[in-house]
């Protein structure tokens, strides 16, 4: 899942942005509201994270134009400001949830996957491919209801892949799901995790299928 997060404080972005990544989320940073309405697709983003405190335009109208854009993805507020009236603000202008800084990382946490649960209330909880089975709320793959252990990038990429339950899909959504827009990427990365991942279900009926030219789908060997 790809995440927004505009939050001018360097120290606090990175050190957020580290947290997310680590459970497998791809997080895109930008510092000001200008910057996350021009210079991002804001269509690709399962949810966005917005302090109220930016230079520029305010939080607040932030969440306003991502609204007034029809935008249905999640927002959280981020802010130290703890008054009624910013809170009750924030909500009214579009924003879904909202926590003050400091916070703890386990509600924050807590807080993030019940947004993307109930945004996702259409979604199986589960996707399953063969053996290979995706839990859309702990995040985790299981092959055989065996645990199965990827590394992050091959992580995004075989989500990617179950998302679209055996479609093709292209390259292009594969390198939006594995790597923020700050990060180098070469579609050469691509076909090593690809590679990798190729190696890891060798043993099972489940192998990824090149689709020259456009990209990859998800194939199961009949029995």
């Amino acid at each position: 899942m790809r995440l927004l997060l505009v939050e001018d404080n360097p120290g606090l972005s990175t050190w957020l942005a580290k947290l997310l990544r680590s459970d497998h989320y791809v997080v895109d940073c930008v510092a000001d509201g200008e910057t996350a309405i021009q210079g991002t697709d804001l269509g690709t983003y399962d949810l966005a994270i917005v302090d109220l405190g930016l230079p520029g335009i305010t939080g607040q109208e932030l969440i306003r134009q991502l609204r007034a854009k029809q935008l249905s993805m999640p927002i959280m507020i981020l802010t130290a400001d703890d008054k009624l009236s910013t809170r009750v603000e924030g909500l009214t202008v579009g924003a879904d949830d909202y926590m003050t800084k400091p916070f703890e990382v386990q509600e924050f946490d807590a807080r993030l996957k019940a947004l993307l649960r109930r945004a996702k209330l259409s979604m199986a909880q589960v996707l399953r491919f063969g053996p290979l089975a995706f839990d859309c709320h702990k995040r985790n793959f299981t092959m055989n209801s065996e645990p199965f252990t990827v590394s992050a990038r091959e992580h995004a990429l075989l989500e990617a892949l179950i998302r679209h339950g055996g479609a093709t899909v292209h390259k292009e959504i594969l390198m939006d799901a594995m790597y923020g827009m700050d990060d180098e990427v070469s579609p050469a990365t691509i076909e090593v995790n690809v590679h990798r991942l190729r190696k890891r279900l060798e043993n099972s009926p489940v192998s990824i299928e090149t689709i020259r030219g456009v990209g990859y789908l998800l194939r199961l060997a009949r029995s």
